[in-house]
């Protein structure tokens, strides 16, 4: 079998770390694993395996033709099987499977706001889902939502997964503040779904007369809220406590020198990070939103989104009782290495390829 996974940027990110894990956790287990990076080159590219073969398109537009014939040419010549196409990497593979139908095209879906589209976005996605073979959610809401409202009903739900890559090279960067500070850590990139306005107001209310710092890694993505965000840090009154990065190299490095890893989002579909801050050995705290109640159980702190009064409260819980944070943090960790491992994942993705490959 081989496997193509196509994604728009290689750049930090939850749906590009996962395009990356994906074509690598493959490359041990079928014939050939492929990974194309449409628009944005990134530097989780250097985390590819050397088995992985990679291409570039370097798409200019949204219809762009040297990049569609490029990817066209690219699953003809190799006689790909199947095209996974991650989040917003859909619409070129759809535009190929019109020019070159001989693949079995795969929408993998890891945005929880999927399910709150406008009008026009979802009937774009649901005229273009009947070029979809079939479609991976990573929780049971999207599936149902999948099923409901788009012209594929061949649909699977697989947990997001981590693989520790122990030879991945350690980083040089030390966070900032205080050393003996309590650090809070969020890794996400700057966008709205994210609600670090929530987040700010959280820290600013927890931070009180406390020795605490606040670390943001994630792509300013040179918008009117990424822009808004970092107004906000400089004017926080707090800006000696929290501190941002931009988008880093080797993040587990950087997780294992916090002590609490936070999900505030308003909207998420499983966050990579979440299971990454489980596997650095962290104590959690995140919103009620997506899978992630579901992935901390009675491991971590759930607070309802958009809260930022309860936010800080949890903050306050562990900053208290560090025993209780060593006790929930063991215990996650210990969760995620066990059911968040891509051997399982994997296997059933496999099993869902080949059910789709022998179908006409």
């Amino acid at each position: 079998m081989k496997v193509l996974q196509l994604i728009d940027s290689l750049r930090l990110g939850g749906a590009e770390k996962m395009s990356v894990s994906y074509a690598n956790a493959l490359a041990e287990r079928i014939e050939s694993s492929f990974l194309c990076c449409t628009r944005l080159d990134g530097f989780l590219k250097e985390e590819l395996h050397t088995t992985v073969n990679y291409v570039f398109l370097n798409k200019k537009s949204i219809l762009d033709t040297n990049a569609i014939f490029k990817l066209k040419n690219f699953i003809k010549y190799h006689n790909i099987d199947v095209v996974q196409a991650h989040g917003s990497s859909y619409f070129i593979a759809s535009l190929v499977k019109m020019l070159w139908p001989n693949f079995k095209l795969v929408w993998h879906v890891h945005n929880g706001a999927s399910n709150q589209m406008n009008f026009f976005e979802l009937n774009t996605l649901r005229f273009i889902s009947r070029f979809f073979d079939g479609i991976i959610t990573v929780n049971i809401s999207l599936s149902n939502w999948a099923k409901e409202n788009l012209n594929c009903k061949n649909v699977i739900d697989l947990p997001n997964f981590v693989l520790n890559n122990s030879s991945s090279k350690v980083g040089d960067l030390t966070l900032k503040g205080e050393a003996d500070a309590f650090k809070i850590i969020c890794v996400a990139n700057l966008r709205p779904e994210k609600d670090y306005s929530n987040l700010i107001k959280a820290f600013k209310e927890f931070a009180k007369n406390k020795n605490v710092s606040l670390h943001i890694i994630g792509n300013d993505l040179d918008t009117l809220y990424s822009e808004k965000i970092l107004k906000e840090l400089e004017n926080s009154g707090t800006n000696k406590k929290m501190f941002y990065y931009g988008s880093r190299r080797n993040v587990i490095f950087l997780l294992k020198q916090a002590d609490l890893g936070v999900i505030s989002s308003r909207s998420e579909g499983l966050p990579v990070a979440l299971l990454e801050y489980g596997l650095a050995g962290l104590c959690v705290v995140s919103t009620d939103v997506g899978h992630c109640k579901d992935v901390i159980k009675n491991n971590g702190i759930v607070v309802g989104k958009e809260d930022h009064i309860y936010l800080s409260k949890a903050f306050n819980t562990y900053y208290s009782n560090r025993e209780l944070a060593k006790t929930d943090a063991l215990k996650f960790h210990n969760d995620i290495t066990k059911k968040y491992s891509p051997s399982t994942v994997v296997s059933r993705l496999i099993e869902f390829y080949n059910s789709i490959l022998i179908t006409n």
